[in-house]
């Protein structure tokens, strides 16, 4: 089987896995900021002993730069998009985020030399239009969660068109190491500030050490094992069919709430679910071609 299905398949299933974080998020009562820090350290610490372990540790002088920019990033990336949610609708703050496979198609060409067919073009507007029938925004749209949404879009766009370079070179388990341990350090001033605010014994509750599962997953699995895993189908793939693949998320957050929250989807919103299905098939079978 070629490389490029082997990582089309792949990426959906790290997106498609992307769409359980909310049912953590909802079940983990920690500030956005401590929740981002703890799940990139968690994150980035297993895979940074594995690069370790394996030798791999040694990052080019040339790459430190480029590294330590995706690093900044990805953390202010995290934060726009977490801002977003607490200052608008979920369904704003996820149609906003998802424009960013848009400004892939747009400046991919320009950046990266890769050009977009009218196929490709296709399966954007089919995602598009499949997330805005999923998250459906109306009403509750704020300018600070609108102006977080567009920030947190621009910045995904810009994790994967600098990022795919830096990943065909240093290798999906190396940047994800450092990237990831860059926005930890980021991040972990705001986490510290954070752990004033924490309820941790509020209402008679067990403290907030009973949310170390969650966080073990969101952290270790959900961040550093699908972060590789993420990385090394970026090297492969145009950055378009990138785009297009992660529609999986927002559109399996559907299927995991109907699975484990009983909300159930409508006709509508199941519809935008197989628009974004079939714009991913489409993308794949490009690919396999």
């Amino acid at each position: 089987m070629p490389r490029r299905w082997i990582a089309t398949a792949v990426l959906a299933a790290v997106s498609a896995s992307w769409g359980t974080i909310p049912l953590i998020v909802r079940n983990v009562d920690l500030p956005a900021e401590q929740l981002v820090a703890a799940r990139l350290w968690l994150g980035a610490l297993p895979v940074l002993g594995w690069v370790f372990i394996r030798g791999q540790n040694h990052l080019p002088k040339e790459e430190m730069a480029r590294v330590a920019a995706l690093g900044v990033i990805l953390a202010a990336h995290w934060a726009a998009f977490f801002w977003a949610l607490k200052t608008t609708t979920v369904a704003i703050a996820l149609v906003l985020v998802y424009l960013a496979p848009v400004l892939l198609a747009a400046f991919a060409p320009r950046i990266l030399g890769e050009h977009s067919d009218a196929k490709t073009w296709l399966a954007v507007a089919m995602s598009l239009v499949g997330v805005v029938l999923v998250a459906r925004p109306g009403a509750g749209a704020t300018v600070t969660g609108t102006v977080a949404g567009l920030i947190a879009a621009a910045t995904l766009a810009a994790l994967i068109l600098i990022g795919k370079p830096a990943a065909q070179r240093l290798g999906g388990l190396r940047l994800a190491a450092y990237e990831h341990t860059t926005a930890a350090l980021v991040m972990t001033p705001w986490a510290v500030g954070a752990l004033f605010t924490v309820p941790w014994e509020a209402g008679g509750n067990p403290s907030a050490i009973d949310h170390l599962w969650p966080l073990l997953i969101l952290g270790v699995i959900l961040t550093g094992f699908t972060g590789v895993l993420y990385w090394m189908s970026v090297s492969r793939l145009p950055v378009t069919t990138v785009g297009v693949i992660m529609y999986f998320e927002p559109a399996s957050a559907v299927v995991w709430a109907t699975l484990f929250l009983q909300e159930t989807p409508d006709l509508f919103a199941t519809l935008g679910v197989v628009l974004v299905v079939a714009a991913g098939v489409l993308v794949a079978i490009e690919q396999r071609r």
